[in-house]
């Protein structure tokens, strides 16, 4: 008897690998970018719960109503679809806000239906867009509802609308600013290193990922630094004064560099410094000052620590693994050299 060969498994594994590719890294933007995740959410709740009353109005003749449904439904979704293009996420939250608001106050005012539909809409909008645009937002679905005494059966319904709102905003708001706040905080210890305080190697690979990415024509240097005989160092005076050397060079380095200018600590004794738009003169002229200060903020009586450098400029076209490469390659020849000094390279080629 002839057995065929299994159809299951090994055929469709590298479909089944796409796939789940794809939702690890849909799983990965919704994990980490709050503001998407609630658009999403907020657009999927569209889906389910307007788009069977769409459905329904246009089945029973209701053309109108339908079509309106339909229109504030799709808008939603293709909102929800230019949000995930990372350029235009933190827009597309603030416009969608803004049409939540509108919608809601366009269906309770044309369907008569309860005011207190804009107790969702408030609590999503202070989730999702900036906080400036979802008071100012929310602020004029509220006014706009409140000024239509003739949407209410009595005062009283007007007053405790009014209340009701109010109070919800106010604790939508504290809570959407204290999620933000505490994501920021969260966000900024998983960017640093935990000892020095300096960025990461994560935050450089993607520092550099989005500054090649650019397509900026400005010419950009970094320099690989790394501590002199650092092993020594902790020999002979312990790892305290070690880690205090450390600080101290991320302090210093912090301080002494512009804005725009990002310090890493790449591993143990090793630091990234990233000069967006700076040639390599003036590179040159950073990295003296960082020496020189360096040296002057460490004890009078401790024996001196220096560190060597090499310097690398961007060359349009390469990847950020061979410009850090040609940079590693300029660092080991200033050790060669003595050490306490610095070397650059240039389109691959090592000088003094």
């Amino acid at each position: 008897m002839l057995i065929s060969p299994p159809h299951n498994g090994i055929a469709r594994a590298p479909d089944q690998l796409t796939w789940r590719g794809r939702l690890s890294a849909v799983s990965g933007r919704m994990r980490n970018d709050l503001q998407l995740a609630i658009i999403t959410l907020y657009s999927l709740c569209v889906l389910v719960f307007i788009g069977p009353f769409a459905v329904y109005r246009l089945v029973n003749g209701d053309i109108v109503i339908g079509i309106a449904d339909s229109l504030i439904l799709i808008c939603f979704l293709a909102l929800a679809a230019l949000a995930w293009n990372p350029r235009w996420t933190r827009l597309i939250a603030n416009v969608l806000a803004a049409v939540a608001a509108l919608g809601v106050v366009l269906v309770i005012m044309v369907l008569d239906l309860s005011p207190m539909w804009v107790l969702s809409t408030l609590v999503g909008n202070f989730l999702m867009a900036e906080r400036r645009v979802a008071l100012a937002v929310n602020s004029s679905m509220v006014i706009i509802i409140a000024l239509q005494p003739d949407l209410f059966q009595n005062t009283a319904e007007h007053a405790t609308f009014v209340s009701v709102v109010g109070m919800t905003s106010l604790f939508s708001l504290i809570f959407a600013s204290r999620v933000r706040t505490q994501r920021a905080k969260l966000h900024e210890l998983a960017a640093r290193d935990g000892l020095t305080g300096a960025f990461n190697r994560r935050s450089l690979d993607n520092d550099l990922t989005q500054l090649l990415e650019t397509g900026s024509r400005q010419t950009h240097s970094l320099a690989m630094i790394d501590l002199d005989d650092f092993k020594k160092l902790n020999d002979e005076l312990g790892h305290e004064r070690g880690d205090h050397m450390l600080k101290l060079l991320c302090k210093v380095a912090m301080d002494g560099t512009r804005g725009a200018d990002r310090f890493y600590r790449y591993g143990g004794e090793e630091f990234v410094l990233l000069l967006p738009e700076t040639p390599l003169a003036g590179a040159k002229v950073a990295l003296k000052n960082l020496s020189r200060q360096f040296k002057q903020d460490q004890p009078a009586d401790a024996h001196a620590v220096t560190f060597s450098t090499g310097l690398a400029e961007y060359t349009p076209g390469e990847s950020q693994d061979a410009w850090l490469s040609r940079a590693d390659t300029a660092l080991r020849q200033a050790k060669r050299d003595g050490k306490d000094c610095y070397r650059q390279s240039i389109s691959s080629r090592t000088i003094e």
